[in-house]
């Protein structure tokens, strides 16, 4: 059962990933910006109410601070 509720966070993020992606590719830094700082909500509030272990959030974690670095010069 813990699988399963770690298995949908995880499921969770990587659609959030994939928006996040999605807008990179077409060029739509505000949408990437909403979907990246919305990644970073969900994978705390994930984190502090236990549905991701201590790994999945390590390299959840280490791929939004690579789109995080990708993103460095957009502003708005």
């Amino acid at each position: 059962m813990f699988n399963s509720k770690s298995k949908n966070a995880r499921k969770e993020v990587e659609a959030i990933f994939n928006e996040i992606q999605i807008n990179l590719e077409n060029n739509y830094k505000d949408l990437a910006i909403g979907a990246r700082k919305n990644a970073e909500n969900k994978l705390s509030e994930l984190k502090e109410d236990g549905s991701l272990s201590d790994k999945d959030y390590a390299k959840l974690k280490s791929r939004l601070d690579d789109y995080t670095k990708r993103m460095e010069g957009y502003h708005h």
